[in-house]
């Protein structure tokens, strides 16, 4: 079963002179060894909605499920949810809190009861998916590079055996080698059937890695689908603070002009296509 998301309304500082409607009925399913990616400009509720789906805010109203488990105020798979449910900040230095790496991702499953020779193994296997070697099991994570605390702190989710990553702008301050890098930890992570939930302002991430993508605007989901779709749409309409792909642009004109060229940010796919096109 997925994580599944219904009329999802969160209030903050409800009956206050603050009080601000931060999601308003917000829909949509995430499943195992599928990436979704949620997109928005700033203040669109990205992040209110990430923490939501393992229970560190509670839906105002709507309801939050993950394999069929509420994620409600005082209900008692609260703490079920959280397993299934990993969450990376922004800035891992916020998640991390050990004096060594073992330590930090050794910390969850110790946290859930694992055995011993369980928290060893799940360790070590952990770092070793995100790339991270047993010359560095004793280091001070805060004296990791950028880079390596963002790999440490999905390690120590992933230990502790979640179904599925929620991850807020994972690459943000990651040289273009460290994306590329980090994005291919990703799609390994979805190819071994974890669920991915990308929150991201990056369209080009979105469209070029997601299954699904989710667009936020003010708090509401105005758009859901693959990214096929959601180009056509975002081609017909402009929603405040996305940037379409300059390529995007490029062959939505090309199509204008009668071209038989699709919507691609994928520059061979365009020219091979305008080749084709122009050969008839």
């Amino acid at each position: 079963m997925p994580i599944e998301v219904r009329d999802l309304v969160h209030v903050y500082h409800p009956g206050t002179p603050l009080q601000t409607k931060a999601l308003d009925g917000v829909s949509f399913e995430a499943e195992k060894g599928k990436w979704v990616a949620i997109v928005g400009h700033t203040g669109s509720g990205k992040s209110t909605l990430a923490q939501h789906l393992n229970g560190l805010l509670i839906a105002t109203e709507g309801t939050v499920k993950v394999d069929g488990l509420s994620v409600a105020a005082g209900d008692r798979t609260l703490r079920q949810v959280r397993q299934k449910v990993g969450l990376v900040f922004q800035y891992p230095e916020q998640q991390l809190f050990e004096e060594t790496v073992f330590k930090e991702v050794s910390f969850g499953p110790r946290n859930w009861g694992f055995t011993p020779s369980e928290i060893e193994e799940s360790v070590e296997k952990s770092l070793s998916i995100v790339g991270i070697g047993r010359e560095l099991y004793d280091a001070n994570p805060f004296r990791l590079s950028g880079g390596q605390k963002r790999r440490v702190a999905i390690a120590s989710v992933l230990a502790s055996g979640p179904d599925y990553l929620v991850l807020d702008e994972p690459t943000a301050g990651l040289d273009a080698q460290g994306r590329e890098n980090f994005l291919a930890l990703l799609t390994e992570l979805r190819s071994i059937g974890k669920g991915v939930i990308h929150i991201t302002h990056d369209m080009d991430l979105a469209l070029g890695f997601a299954d699904i993508v989710l667009v936020l605007d003010s708090g509401r989901s105005v758009l859901t689908g693959p990214p096929s779709l959601i180009l056509g749409e975002l081609l017909e309409r402009e929603i405040s603070g996305l940037v379409i792909p300059d390529l995007v642009r490029f062959a939505g004109r090309l199509r204008d002009i009668g071209l038989e060229v699709p919507l691609s940010w994928d520059p061979f796919i365009i020219a091979d296509a305008v080749g084709r096109s122009f050969k008839r």
